[in-house]
């Protein structure tokens, strides 16, 4: 659940018209071009410095490509939609697993997911986190309440991303799907992106099934004989290449039997070719493609000024390195 937890997490910050405006801006999610590798891209990131540990040499280069994009815009990213973004990918996930996993997480687990997350918005230069779990609740409470409000870029960014994450669904079944889709998110998060109320029935069976998948994992699942690993494999000449994907297969190895298992889940959509880059990628290399080059010695620079910091203590020991991500 908590992969889906962090998808949710993606579509909840659109409800903050302050961020959206300069995502609409950029076009770079609101346009079906774009918005399918820059979903990819995202998850490439997280992956690498969350599964992958962010003071790993993947993880602290594909932080540092992370804040040189950001850093593009300057004063137009706000510290509090931030803040905001940082506080969804916390506190989603734990919404999703306390409600519909297995077991609900441990106080203990919750904590340590903060404090990770914590040092990544330090990396990020996010300035004023809130210094526990239960006050980063707190702000996020006052802040959704004075700043949830609906805007058309609001609306622009959500249906674009929704119609990402549906793309694979037949035509027939799109409207059900979207009302699937709509009765994840709570009513003030629908209202501020300006989707329709789902009807009561769909509302009630999305429960149901979660609820039932949760028990039937605990109940009648064994434990994996292996762990699930979403890190790209490493090439011999030091590119990565991904076995999975999200939607589009970015980087994503061409041999035949992955080939024809993408055509055919992908319904003959999809074929991974020269066009998705299957070559692998670098971690600063992520994100638009007309940045690679220009990024690419500033985003090694930062990974490696990162690395001293990290040896030296991280935040603990000395302080919230704002210069990362700016």
């Amino acid at each position: 659940m908590g992969p889906h937890g962090m998808r949710w997490a993606l579509v909840k910050t659109y409800s903050i018209a302050s961020g959206t405006s300069l995502l609409v801006a950029t076009r770079q999610l609101t346009t079906s071009k774009n918005v399918g590798k820059r979903a990819e891209d995202t998850a490439i990131a997280i992956t690498e410095f969350v599964i992958g540990f962010v003071d790993s040499e993947r993880g602290l280069r594909a932080l540092s490509k992370v804040n040189w994009l950001h850093g593009r815009y300057g004063a137009k990213v706000k510290n509090r939609d931030m803040t905001h973004t940082l506080s969804m990918f916390v506190l989603e996930p734990q919404r999703w697993i306390e409600a519909y996993e297995w077991r609900p997480m441990t106080y203990l687990e919750k904590v340590a997911m903060f404090v990770y997350w914590k040092e990544v918005g330090n990396r990020m230069g996010i300035e004023d986190i809130p210094p526990t779990l239960e006050k980063l609740q707190e702000w996020t409470v006052g802040f959704e309440k004075e700043n949830m409000v609906y805007s058309d870029n609001n609306k622009i960014c959500a249906e674009t991303t929704m119609e990402l994450y549906l793309r694979g669904v037949p035509t027939f079944a799109r409207g059900f799907a979207k009302n699937v889709a709509n009765s994840l998110l709570e009513d003030r998060v629908r209202v501020a992106l300006g989707s329709p109320d789902p009807p009561a029935y769909v509302k009630h069976l999305v429960v149901f099934i979660l609820k039932a998948r949760g028990w039937v994992v605990r109940n009648i699942f064994l434990p994996r004989l292996s762990n699930m690993d979403p890190l790209a494999k490493k090439r011999p000449d030091g590119r990565l290449q991904r076995d999975q994907f999200a939607f589009e297969p970015w980087y994503v190895k061409d041999g035949w039997l992955q080939k024809l298992g993408i055509w055919l889940s992908s319904g003959g959509r999809l074929v991974p070719g020269d066009e998705w880059k299957t070559s692998g990628y670098l971690p600063e290399e992520i994100g638009p493609f007309e940045h690679v080059e220009k990024s690419r010695e500033p985003v090694l620079q930062q990974a490696e000024a990162m690395r001293k910091y990290a040896e030296s203590g991280g935040a603990a020991v000395m302080g919230c390195p704002f210069s990362f991500g700016k």
